[in-house]
């Protein structure tokens, strides 16, 4: 599978950033340390990872269905504007021996010129070296193509084969609660991002990239749900 390939890659840009202080607070219990490397990923490697889910993930094709119903359809140019990725691997010590885990995010734009709203697709995944943990968030992001900040977010939810989309509460949502606590630096992105943005993926782009690695500890840390498996590494955010 190409996602597997793509996600393995060590470094996309060349450009790998060490990971920020956790703004979330890790397993203090158990006095753990963390070091992690953070790397913004090519649109190109994000659509091919997109096509890829939306091909065999049956939440990808739910939400893909969600917004096609509503006229939308993915955007295909590689431009910042309309693909965005992270990946962010963290290592430490988990009672008594080395362990690691990895994040990814991949964001797609979907456009629909005869509507006043624009909107994302996003795809987040939690998973531990070992292969036993695996977490994955499916959700869809909309907002006026006037104002791509003011965004509402939607999730797949349920059982195989009784999927629905639902009302989210919310990963972005908390990320915009966490930025600020980091500094007026990356806090201020949440603003400084809006009035030039055009798209969502681009808004969010922007806030990202003005961030660097915290914006990635943020979204893993909102991601996480305070699982013991994975607050270890990335702290305790609830959505």
């Amino acid at each position: 599978m190409r996602i597997s390939a793509i996600v393995s890659l060590v470094t996309i840009f060349g450009l790998i950033f060490a990971a920020s202080p956790m703004i979330c607070g890790a397993d203090e219990e158990g006095g753990i340390a963390t070091t992690g490397e953070f790397e913004i990923l090519a649109g190109s490697l994000v659509s091919l990872a997109m096509d890829d889910l939306r091909a065999q993930d049956d939440r990808v094709q739910k939400a893909d269905q969600y917004l096609a119903a509503l006229g939308f359809t993915p955007a295909r140019e590689d431009t910042a504007d309309n693909f965005f990725g992270i990946k962010h691997t963290y290592s430490g010590g988990l009672e008594g021996a080395d362990a690691e885990q990895s994040y990814e995010l991949y964001l797609q734009e979907y456009s629909n010129p005869a509507s006043e709203m624009t909107a994302a697709l996003g795809r987040i995944v939690l998973r531990d070296s070992a292969g036993t943990y695996t977490n994955t968030y499916t959700f869809i992001l909309e907002a006026p193509k006037g104002d791509v900040s003011s965004i509402r977010e939607h999730y797949v939810g349920g059982a195989p084969g009784k999927l629905e989309v639902l009302e989210a509460n919310s990963w972005w949502t908390c990320i915009i609660v966490q930025l600020p606590e980091i500094g007026d630096e990356c806090g201020s992105g949440i603003t400084k991002c809006s009035p030039s943005a055009t798209s969502i993926v681009g808004y969010i782009g922007c806030v990202a990239t003005n961030c660097g690695p915290a914006f990635s500890s943020a979204s893993i840390c909102c991601s996480c749900g305070c699982a013991r498996w994975c607050s270890w590494a990335y702290g305790c955010c609830r959505m």
